[in-house]
């Protein structure tokens, strides 16, 4: 008689487990996050989201119009959509979002077999990683850490894009306005020049006084010329950083007075900081993913197989019986990978220690800076500015009826100007300290407290507000 060759009820449900194991490494985990929470963030931080725009495109957002004027506003809304170094960054996030899905796949089953060729019968045995098992889940913390990492790294990315647009904004906005103070200042020093030849024409002045008035002239015209190519540089790193074509119209930008902020408290928008800033959650994430490595360094070692074997005619037929293949961890234990992963959880450590120092230097230095900028700003708007209008009018008046010396009218006429330089540099370095200012703190502060921010999870062991998070 023929032996049974049918399979046993035993062995079928070997044969179940086994293709079980096999769909189970089909199965995709979805990613932590998409494209979308970036936008949504720098929308909860600067009330401008991140369209996405594919290579050699540039894309106007909505509301946006330069025919008038770019704004603050208007730049940075653009900044966003068409930096073309800001998407490169971006695609970043595709990349984590791939290693994500590549974390959790299981390794792939190995299978040997024996063809039944003239009289060697049919034999084959299949090996499935054990260990992809265990592993699977550490590898999927490190690549969501990675995630995170990365998604929170491109977050203060945009912020630091935000704010290198706001302050190419105001450079541009005061060398317009500092180029028409100099077109200002031709017609005030060709006003004293014309005044100057009708006394020496009267013979009220000498030869060189009308002279000097002449040379002042020019120099005011001079010092214009360069004004002016301090427009073209600044409005070219303002096209560059908002991603427009070359085809596009030059652009032009008014300086308007910064928005008001209320008193700042260093303590609190320390204290803040820490809690918003997305590089401090960066490196919060890259300490967990360090550690969840630590972990995997530890059990990499790991080398074993379950081991389903069959042949085709044995005793009873058809016979099919498991196994276990693995490695005996005598030599290597993968000492040399524990050590370099312990090397690199103490790194993350001390870079995220770096980071919030970074973060409070910071803070205290744009509160400083905006702090100075304003009270500098207010002594020279409410006092030296007046003043020296009114003392520059007294003199032009004197000297226009002869009463006074052309070096008097000279010199109040240059206080004067030089008081209105200041004043546009003063407002350009409140701009440029807010700008630097809400980047410190991560977020606007014009508008309160973001809730946004109070939801995001947290990795593993995450000090805040001196809470630990588990």
């Amino acid at each position: 008689m023929k032996p049974d060759r049918k399979m046993t009820p035993n062995q079928w449900r070997i044969c179940g487990l086994l293709m079980l194991a096999l769909l189970s490494g089909c199965s995709l985990p979805r990613a932590s996050c998409s494209h979308a929470p970036i936008g949504e963030e720098m929308m909860a931080r600067t009330s401008h989201t991140v369209m996405c725009v594919g290579p050699a495109e540039f894309v106007v957002p909505p509301d946006v119009v330069f025919e008038d004027g770019v704004s603050e506003d208007e730049a940075v809304a653009t900044a966003l959509s068409n930096n073309a170094a800001f998407q490169s960054m971006l695609a970043q996030l595709g990349m984590a979002e791939g290693d994500l899905i590549q974390a959790g796949l299981l390794t792939n089953p190995n299978l040997g077999t024996f063809l039944p060729i003239s009289a060697k019968q049919w034999e084959w045995t299949l090996f499935v990683p054990l260990e992809a098992f265990v592993l699977r889940p550490h590898r999927l913390a490190i690549a969501d850490s990675d995630y995170e990492r990365v998604a929170n790294g491109l977050v203060q990315n945009g912020l630091t894009l935000v704010r290198d647009v706001r302050v190419a904004h105001a450079d541009l906005a005061v060398a317009i306005a500092q180029y028409q103070l100099a077109q200002e200042i031709i017609n005030i020093r060709q006003g004293i020049s014309d005044l100057t030849q009708k006394r020496l024409d009267h013979g009220d002045i000498s030869e060189l006084e009308a002279m000097t008035a002449r040379v002042d002239v020019l120099n005011a015209e001079a010092n214009a010329g360069l004004l002016e190519q301090n427009v073209v540089v600044a409005r070219s790193r303002l096209a560059w950083l908002m991603g427009m074509p070359p085809t596009e119209a030059p652009l032009f930008a008014v300086l308007a007075p910064p928005p008001p902020l209320p008193e700042l408290d260093v303590a609190l928008l320390i204290d803040e900081a820490f809690a918003l800033r997305p590089d401090a959650r960066a490196a919060d994430w890259a300490v967990a993913a360090a550690d969840e490595r630590l972990r995997v360094a530890r059990l990499a070692f790991l080398r074993i197989d379950g081991v389903v074997d069959a042949n085709q005619r044995g005793l009873k037929g058809y016979e099919v019986g498991p196994g276990i293949r693995f490695d005996i961890p005598i030599f290597n234990r993968n000492q040399g990978g524990v050590m370099r992963a312990e090397a690199e959880l103490l790194q993350a450590q001390y870079n995220r220690d770096a980071i919030w120092n970074q973060i409070v230097q910071d803070v205290r230095t744009a509160t400083a800076q905006w702090t100075q900028a304003k009270n500098n700003l207010m002594i020279f708007e409410t006092k030296v500015a007046p003043a020296l209008n009114e003392a520059r009018q007294i003199a032009d008046k004197g000297f226009a009826d002869g009463g006074s010396d052309y070096l008097l009218v000279l010199q109040t006429t240059s206080q004067y100007v030089d008081s209105r330089v200041r004043i546009l540099d003063q407002v350009a370095a409140l701009q440029r300290a807010r700008a630097e200012l809400e980047r410190s703190v991560g977020r606007q502060l014009i508008a309160g407290p973001t809730p946004h921010a109070s939801q995001e999870r947290l990795p593993p062991g995450v000090r805040v507000d001196g809470i630990e998070h588990e």
